[in-house]
């Protein structure tokens, strides 16, 4: 079916315009080279976090491992905490400000062992009111926010990778101004308890 020529100016001059408003279209996602097929492996099998990355890489290209590839490339969610840290309180004492916190921990490796992105945390943080009377209306807001930044952290990782595809080298981790907050650095500390990558295979 052809467009016709109407259609095809319409679409021109709605392009044009929204670059002229600043609008522009995300990069897609540039994979590391040679990416063998890869999987996403969390320390928690039911991860929301593990599930959107796969299904991200997938969309962008990636060929998924299958089960019993003896080899595969692997996004390693080495970590995952989250935390609430109180900022201000009431007239009685009691918190109705939170900052939520969620620290991410993770790496790739290909299938030869080579690391394309070294361990590196990755934290975000929204700040939400509760109100110790509606306990019911702020536990929503925090469900929200959740998934918000679940979301979000997917984004951030998978930023890290194009990083490295765009480079085509490794990428080292941020630098970080500051010490950790407690959700980032329990989760440094889970990260740093596990076995190394092929103990935890042979497992």
């Amino acid at each position: 079916m052809t467009r016709s020529p109407l259609r095809l100016a319409f679409l021109s001059v709605l392009v044009v315009a929204l670059a002229a408003c600043g609008f522009q279209l995300r990069d897609a996602l540039v994979l590391p080279p040679d990416l063998d097929p890869v999987m996403v492996k969390s320390r928690d099998r039911y991860s929301p976090l593990a599930d959107s990355l796969a299904q991200s890489l997938v969309r962008a290209g990636a060929e998924p491992a299958a089960p019993d590839d003896p080899a595969p490339a692997v996004l390693d969610i080495l970590a995952e905490r989250w935390g609430d840290t109180p900022i201000s309180v009431d007239s009685r004492g009691r918190a109705q400000e939170f900052s939520l916190r969620y620290a991410v921990v993770f790496e790739l490796r290909n299938g030869d062992g080579t690391v394309l992105v070294p361990q590196q945390s990755v934290e975000l943080s929204r700040d939400y009111i509760s109100v110790p009377s509606d306990a019911f209306g702020t536990e929503g807001e925090r469900d929200i926010l959740v998934r918000e930044l679940r979301r979000e952290m997917a984004a951030a990782v998978l930023r890290r990778l194009g990083a490295a595809g765009r480079d085509g080298r490794m990428i080292g981790p941020d630098p970080f101004d500051g010490a950790p907050t407690d959700a980032a650095q329990a989760a440094m500390e889970a990260a740093a308890a596990l076995p190394p990558p092929e103990a935890a295979d042979a497992s």
